[in-house]
């Protein structure tokens, strides 16, 4: 749980002040929140009766076991990576994060990439590659019937309880992934308007 908050302040942070794309943002922040609410169904849904506010939250009864997948695993890892990579290419542009002990590593770093030009490109590489495996990994939990184990003895209802909460993922996480789309595709106008003018 202080996984994900630390990601949505982060997420959230960087993309506000601009450093990280709306698309992107929107596919980290609504995956998460998808996985969310997929996770208050399967356990409203797989808890023995009765089910009450105070059973809902009492964790010593427990009825479903969610299985990171390994894609989740390395997708985590990625993002992280994206965005120590977003923070440090934002103290590029601070004078006094420049001049201080771990300014030279940085000012190497960017002239190994070659520049600031190489840095932006690979701040849109790894923004590319963080989407695939944030849209992989979304939908991995929608098709995989590993990734959450509804407990108990009911073979036809855990079935039918897994089959629900995997298409609450994928109807919220495919909604999530056509906003991310529309947005990235109104970034893409925008660019090309600016260009235009620019030509003009």
């Amino acid at each position: 749980m202080a996984d994900k908050f630390l990601m949505t302040t982060l997420v959230s942070c960087l993309a506000i002040n601009g450093s990280l794309s709306l698309p992107l943002a929107t596919l980290i922040l609504g995956r998460d929140v998808s996985l969310a609410i997929a996770a208050i169904y399967f356990r409203y849904a797989s808890l023995p009766a009765p089910k009450t506010f105070a059973r809902y939250w009492d964790f010593s009864l427990p009825s479903a076991e969610v299985h990171p997948t390994t894609i989740s695993k390395l997708n985590t890892f990625l993002q992280l990576g994206l965005i120590g990579t977003t923070m440090s290419v934002a103290l590029l542009h601070d004078p006094s994060a420049v001049s201080s002990s771990a300014g030279g590593l940085l000012l190497s770093m960017q002239d190994a990439l070659g520049g600031p030009e190489g840095v932006a490109r690979m701040k849109e590489i790894m923004s590319g590659i963080v989407a695939a495996t944030t849209t992989y990994s979304g939908l991995s939990y929608a098709w995989m019937k590993s990734a959450v184990k509804i407990l108990g003895d009911d073979e036809a209802l855990k079935q039918k309880q897994g089959f629900r909460g995997r298409m609450i993922i994928a109807s919220t996480f495919g909604s999530v992934i056509a906003l991310a789309a529309a947005l990235w595709y109104r970034e893409l106008q925008k660019k090309d308007e600016v260009s235009q003018k620019d030509e003009a």
